[in-house]
């Protein structure tokens, strides 16, 4: 069987609180999303006695979402710049649909990082005007479809998991990096049995 056709069809965001505020909910003006790219950034070597140069993995690409909302929101908007723990979670709920069986299936998103642009954009009479956000300075993300976790990672346990493979482990290991297990905010998904090495720690949200 081919991969099956997953389209996401309906979307959700909360900001600077969990899933559990219902007046946090942003799913009566949240209009896009874009959640962050796995971009991994190379430089070219041109070694001296080969023909034709490569590429050399160096970094994975800070982490950026950006997302849009009509109109002004009031309490997203007031997010910018801050350094207070609750007010730098954001969440991304989506439904997606396989095209196939019609059967419905969660994604979800969990970052921590800083709301770093709340721009409006121009009034024009006749126009829906709308607000453009961006979250910078991500320091933890997750990401899952399906009941299954594919991106988890933490800056501050060194913690990197691409579906089930545990991209840090023998690096860490390596580094003598010893880190807590980290917390894990989308209980609800299934997660790679690598992340944290002896354990899980449980975030504040599911």
């Amino acid at each position: 069987m081919p991969n099956p056709v997953m389209v996401m069809d309906y979307a959700n965001m909360f900001c600077g609180s969990g899933p559990q505020d219902d007046q946090a909910s942003n799913h009566l003006t949240l209009t896009e999303v874009k959640l962050p790219a796995m971009d991994v950034t190379y430089v070219d070597h041109r070694a001296a006695g080969a023909p034709i140069a490569i590429e050399i993995n160096t970094v994975m690409a800070r982490l950026e979402c950006t997302f849009v909302c009509l109109g002004i929101v009031t309490q997203v908007s007031a997010l910018v710049d801050s350094w207070l723990f609750g007010k730098r979670e954001f969440f991304v709920y989506g439904n997606v649909r396989d095209q196939t069986t019609g059967e419905a299936y969660q994604a979800a998103a969990m970052m921590v990082g800083q709301l770093g642009r709340a721009d409006p954009q121009n009034f024009r009479k006749g126009d829906v005007m709308h607000t453009n956000y961006a979250i910078r300075e991500i320091i933890h993300y997750e990401f899952g479809v399906a009941n299954q976790l594919l991106y988890y990672w933490d800056y501050f346990t060194n913690t990197r998991v691409f579906g089930p493979d545990n991209m840090n482990s023998k690096i860490n290991a390596n580094l003598h990096v010893n880190s807590p297990a980290p917390a894990v905010y989308l209980t609800n998904f299934q997660l790679a049995p690598t992340i944290g090495g002896a354990g899980v720690g449980a975030g504040p949200a599911a």
